[in-house]
């Protein structure tokens, strides 16, 4: 239950960061591009809190490797919001900034179900059984920390 709470935390904090990318970039980028934009710059940070908030990872033990899997995840996503849009726009051409923000939101939930298992069984599956979970332990990279 914990790892649910966690992740409902990370998931609010970064869509509400990746819909104010998406605004400040549409206007200049069009829709399409904010979104992939917004996307990939808040999955680092989405995967990082995840590690930490989720699931207890706090070495940097595996970073890159957790990096790598969660830009997988983060496709997901992405294709969910980008076909939204792109049934969006067919249906209704001058939809309003608003409205985009709607659909990505709801685009996003329905991915989070299945970017939460993956980052579970897959991603962090090593932290259900306490691998890599102690603060202070020895990491085995040098990968950056972002928190």
């Amino acid at each position: 239950m914990a790892q649910l709470r966690g992740f409902a935390l990370v998931a609010g904090v970064c869509t509400a960061i990746s819909m104010t990318i998406f605004a400040l970039l549409r206007p200049s980028m069009g829709t399409q591009w904010a979104n992939t934009i917004s996307l990939v710059l808040c999955s680092v940070l989405n995967t990082d809190l995840n590690r930490r908030v989720s699931f207890g990872l706090h070495t940097r033990h595996l970073w890159w490797r957790d990096q790598q899997r969660g830009v997988g995840v983060m496709l997901l996503a992405l294709a969910m919001t980008t076909g939204s849009l792109w049934i969006l726009h067919h249906v209704s051409p001058n939809a309003s900034i608003g409205v985009e923000l709607a659909v990505i939101v709801l685009g996003n939930i329905a991915s989070a179900v299945t970017r939460f298992v993956l980052l579970r069984y897959w991603v962090f599956r090593r932290a259900r059984h306490g691998v890599g979970t102690q603060k202070g332990a020895v990491a085995n990279d040098d990968a950056p920390a972002l928190l």
